[in-house]
């Protein structure tokens, strides 16, 4: 092939073949040198950014510390139950019902606990109580349960007359009873540690 070949194209093959070898050499060493030097540079940046992030929560450190010690003394934890077992956060629901109820003039009858509910970081603890309260009594009830701490929530209300009858007239000076059942629902610390009070 070679003696077939002018002087000018032996030139022109060469240069091409050079050029070829010089294309091979940069695409087996330079362009996976600069692949890694573009990965590098990425994972560079991205460690920077992360630090200038944690530098900014460091230096914002006072603050969260002087918000969270501002919350403390809020005392939150004065809105929930004091006790995080279940069955000692309902009998100590149960307690502040019942007390809310005779405090008002109301007589219990029956109280029962429903199995709690896991609500976020809290149980949503439930007492159901039925008692026996004129009306006035029954609104004071109300408001009390409601308006004190820790928080309740009244759900569900029911109410039936002691006396259905039509001809039924309470004594003079006497105000008619009625029958009420209501649900109640307080909420506690999540039990963490099997413990009782916090």
């Amino acid at each position: 092939m070679n003696a077939r070949m002018t002087p000018l194209q032996s030139r022109f093959l060469a240069a091409f073949l050079f050029v070829l070898a010089l294309a091979a050499i940069i695409a087996v060493f330079v362009v996976p040198t600069l692949a890694l030097h573009h990965r590098y540079d990425n994972a560079i940046t991205q460690q920077r950014d992360l630090m200038a992030r944690y530098q900014r929560m460091i230096e914002q450190k006072s603050q969260v510390e002087a918000a969270l010690e501002a919350i403390k003394k809020r005392n939150g934890r004065r809105f929930f139950l004091k006790n995080t077992a279940a069955n000692l956060a309902g009998a100590e629901l149960e307690g502040l019902v019942r007390a809310g109820i005779e405090k008002s003039g109301g007589r219990v009858a029956t109280s029962q606990s429903i199995a709690p509910k896991e609500d976020g970081d809290f149980q949503k603890i439930t007492v159901t109580v039925q008692f026996f309260a004129t009306t006035a009594s029954l609104q004071k009830t109300i408001q009390a349960l409601e308006a004190q701490t820790p928080y309740m929530i009244i759900n569900g209300l029911t109410l039936r007359p002691m006396n259905a009858s039509r001809d039924f007239k309470p004594a003079a000076g006497q105000e008619p009873e009625v029958n009420a059942q209501i649900e109640v629902t307080g909420w506690a610390y999540r039990n963490s540690e099997g413990g009782g009070a916090s």
